[in-house]
């Protein structure tokens, strides 16, 4: 790791923009639209109301649109120094929160206490599938973080990699 102390001599590099939550127009992530989602994973119910309808508070989904995908064989194959292999692994998407226009930091407490429970469960969960060796849970919040909902969810990322160095 490398500390420039000089960089803090240049506030402007570390100017961010303001994420501002509109709340405006249709939001899949939102309560009631549960099947425009892929179908639910896990999710927190306190109302013990059924799989993929509202009365959830915390609610974990696949992502439409995966980096990763679950099905198939790692296939491993020695390329010089390295390993070259297909890209598997589970792609995720923590939605969590009910309401549109909280954020993990406007959350009440046992909210984020959810959102972090989900954590552990996931983990838990995915570490059964023996091909993965790597978790990556992260945050995009707004759109110059990468997120391209306001709704903020979660993803949580499970990649396969080879646990063998090559030489």
């Amino acid at each position: 790791m490398i500390i420039a102390t000089d960089r803090a001599k240049r506030p402007t590099d570390f100017v961010r923009e303001k994420v501002t939550i509109h709340g405006a127009g249709f939001c899949p992530f939102c309560p009631g639209n549960e099947m425009k989602t892929p179908p639910e994973i896990m999710a927190y119910r306190p109302d013990g109301s059924g799989r993929n309808l509202p009365g959830w508070t915390l609610r974990v989904v696949a992502n439409k649109f995966p980096a990763l995908g679950i099905e198939g064989m790692l296939n491993r194959q020695g390329e010089g120094l390295y390993d070259k292999m297909n890209g598997i692994g589970a792609h995720e998407v923590i939605i969590e929160t009910t309401d549109h226009q909280l954020t993990l930091a406007t959350m009440p407490i046992r909210r984020v206490e959810d959102v972090v429970w989900s954590y552990r469960d996931r983990i838990l969960d995915l570490k059964k599938d023996r091909r993965f060796r790597y978790i990556l849970i992260f945050k995009n919040h707004g759109e110059a973080a990468g997120a391209s909902l306001e709704h903020t969810p979660l993803p949580v990322d499970r990649a396969a990699r080879s646990s063998q160095a090559r030489a």
